[in-house]
């Protein structure tokens, strides 16, 4: 459905498309009842007629509604016109978190403290007002230039005082598997604790730039949330701060009652985090359960025999495993057994010494094969030990970035390292078969001899496609939302082409280019004329309103009219109104009033003859007048009588008029009069 140019509401007038969800697509509009724009966020076509949805999307309006807070998007209005079901936002000239982690990678840790506060200070607000938000994610949260946290999309949020507030089944859940917490994953009971979770999966993702659980399937990353414990974020990024470590480690507890209860202390221990980043501010339960032991195997005896160390923290009594050699063959063998040479001597006497002789030799095998057996036991517990140990050993790990997979496979895999494929992506710098990435990093100390690489399957190259006569908009969003590159833009001027239109392109239709190259588009920006907006000229003077009109390029038109309720001189219409949008060289029409006055003016003779009156019968009084700035034009010619005192002369006009007087075709005077 082309929604641009449609006005809803009768006040907002859609302008562009800037996003789009799951479940909805989100406009650019202006509401002309308040001169502001706005964000319209409307229901797909494809859930109008479904009822579940319509009242998930009303259940969005009214959660966001209810709240008002400095980190929660503000909701103004919601409206349904036919089978259109919208929702009217703030405007956001923003990014999403998404967007920021994916340009930025990790972040450092301050930044990620000081973001999740904001985050964390919106669910404590929403909490108090019994709403869970249950998809707390990146993507869900913009960020200004400022770097300003707002939550915004509470589509799927619940209020926790209204009945039946459970989830049922896994099958039904909303929200984004990624960020589940375990209990919304198993179809269970949701709180606030959960959007904790949430959040924690967030704090992690600014922290590494890594999701904490990530699987080939939405069912087996669910499972992970479940059953896995995450690595550690300052295994992943070692600039991580304990503090920071910390906290996202027991927001991250399977168990909720590990977990922060509440958003209030999880601000609490991020505003801590701050002031002593280094601080190790909290203690995450072990994995280990309390009063389990643990046995490490060390070196013990003079036997070389290994004997075990019970669990420190246990504090249980030391407890030797294995029994030493020599303990071993005074147990098997019995005392009256064990000969000295005078027993022997003494039974030889008395006995055959035959068969003394036997019984030596038994006992001589006896004492043998024990000492056989206690070595075979003691190497195989050395040998048990030193794997184990080995097993335990710490390594740095390599860096296997550019290098190519097969080669680190077969090398590291004598070294008992497992090189595992984790992914295959294109890559602009990096040929086919070579390790773009890995996990964990470089220089990263580990116990588990795994490594998960992402390797390059070469550059990615797609096929240009012609856009000339395109809108630009179309154009962009096609070029680089949709295929991958990016474009260059050129506006000229051009007669015959519309503004916003593009005229011409750098790369021809079937070019392929590698992705994320860049295409020179021209557009037109008409024929060069700007826009400009037209002002309230009325009550100006004429001179003041062809000032103000011309200086933006407008040509202006003079009018007159006579309208004696009004002032004199004055521009009493415009012929476009105040506001209205124009391109420069058009003409304005400007009408001024002009009322027609009388003037009478009264001339000395005498002293225009110079004091004395000339002696001819008759003198020749000219006088001739200029109207408001036009021509000079006659207005008295007679022949006087030169003792003649006074000659009145009555002239017409609307401002003032400049008046020449002759006798006898000699000019003697001018000067100016006002009609005022």
């Amino acid at each position: 459905m082309d929604m641009i140019g449609k006005i809803l509401g009768g006040r907002y007038e859609i302008i562009e498309k800037i996003g789009e969800g799951g479940m909805a697509e989100v406009y650019k509009a202006k509401c002309h009842l308040l001169n502001r724009y706005v964000a319209v966020k409307i229901l797909k076509p494809e859930y109008s007629k479904d009822e579940t949805f319509v009242k998930r999307f009303r259940r969005e309006a009214q959660s966001a509604a209810a709240l008002t807070h400095a980190n929660i998007v503000s909701v103004y209005d919601v409206g349904t016109e036919g089978d259109i079901n919208y929702i009217v936002m703030e405007l956001l000239e923003s990014k999403t978190l998404k967007d920021y982690i994916e340009e930025h990678g990790a972040m450092p840790s301050d930044l990620v403290l000081k973001i999740s506060a904001q985050i964390a200070s919106a669910l404590e607000t929403a909490h108090k007002a019994h709403i869970i938000h249950r998809d707390i994610k990146p993507q869900n949260i913009v960020l200004n230039k400022n770097m300003v946290a707002k939550v915004t999309d509470f589509g799927i949020a619940k209020i926790t005082n209204v009945p039946s507030a459970t989830i049922t089944s896994f099958g039904s859940t909303m929200g984004s598997v990624h960020y589940f917490s375990p209990e919304h994953a198993k179809g269970g009971y949701t709180d606030e604790k959960s959007d904790i979770y949430s959040l924690g999966v967030v704090m992690y993702e600014m922290a590494t730039g890594k999701l904490p659980f990530d699987a080939d399937s939405p069912v087996s990353v669910a499972l992970k949330q479940i059953q896995e414990e995450p690595v550690a974020p300052i295994e992943i990024n070692p600039n991580v701060s304990p503090a920071l470590n910390q906290i996202i480690l027991k927001a991250l507890q399977k168990s909720t009652a590990l977990r922060y209860q509440n958003a209030t202390e999880l601000i609490s221990d991020i505003s801590q985090a701050l002031l002593r980043p280094n601080s190790l501010i909290l203690r995450p339960a072990s994995s280990v359960e309390a009063g389990a032991t643990q046995v490490i195997p060390i070196l013990g005896d003079d036997d070389g025999v290994p004997e075990a160390v019970p669990n420190l923290r246990t504090r249980e009594p030391r407890r030797a495993n294995v029994i030493s050699t020599r303990e071993a063959i005074k147990e098997e063998i019995p005392k009256e057994d064990i000969n000295t040479d005078e027993k022997i001597d003494e039974d030889s006497k008395k006995k055959d010494p035959k068969k003394a002789k036997k019984k030596k030799i038994i006992i001589i095998c006896i004492i043998s094969a024990v000492v056989l057996v206690a070595a075979i036991i003691g190497i195989l517990v050395y040998n048990n030990s030193k794997k184990q140990a080995e097993e335990n050993k710490e390594i740095e790990v390599p860096n296997l970035v550019g290098r190519a997979y097969d080669d680190v496979v077969d090398e590291y895999s004598k070294q008992g390292i497992e090189v595992i494929k984790d992914k295959v992506e294109y890559s602009s710098d990096q040929p086919e078969g070579v390790v773009i990435s890995q996990t964990p990093e470089k220089g990263t100390k580990t116990k588990d001899k795994k490594i998960k690489v992402v390797v390059s399957k070469g550059q990615k190259m797609v096929e240009v496609p012609d856009v000339t006569g395109k809108d630009i908009k179309v154009a962009t969003y096609e070029l680089e939302d949709t295929l991958g590159f990016k474009v260059e833009r050129e506006d000229v001027v051009s007669e015959k082409v519309a503004a916003g239109i593009i005229i011409s392109q750098g790369n021809k239709k079937g070019e392929t280019l590698p992705y994320g190259s860049t295409i020179k588009l021209q557009v037109s920006k008409g024929d060069g004329k700007e826009t400009v907006v037209v002002p309230n000229v009325l009550g100006k003077t004429e001179s003041d309103a062809k000032s103000a009109l011309e200086a933006l390029g407008l040509v202006v038109n003079v009018k007159y009219s006579e309208d004696k309720t009004k002032s004199n001189g004055v521009v009493i219409a415009q012929s476009y109104p105040q506001n209205q949008t124009l391109k420069q060289g058009t003409l304005v029409d400007i009408t001024v009033n002009k009322i027609l006055l009388t003037k009478t003016v009264s001339l000395d003779l005498l002293e225009l003859q110079g004091g004395t009156a000339s002696s001819a019968d008759t003198i020749n009084v000219k006088v001739t007048a200029s109207i408001d700035g036009g021509a000079y034009n006659t207005v008295y010619n007679q022949s006087v009588d030169p003792s003649t005192k006074t000659v009145s002369v009555e002239i017409n006009g609307y401002s003032n008029a400049t008046l020449k007087v002759y006798l006898d075709s000699k000019q003697v005077k001018e000067f100016t009069v006002s009609f005022n």
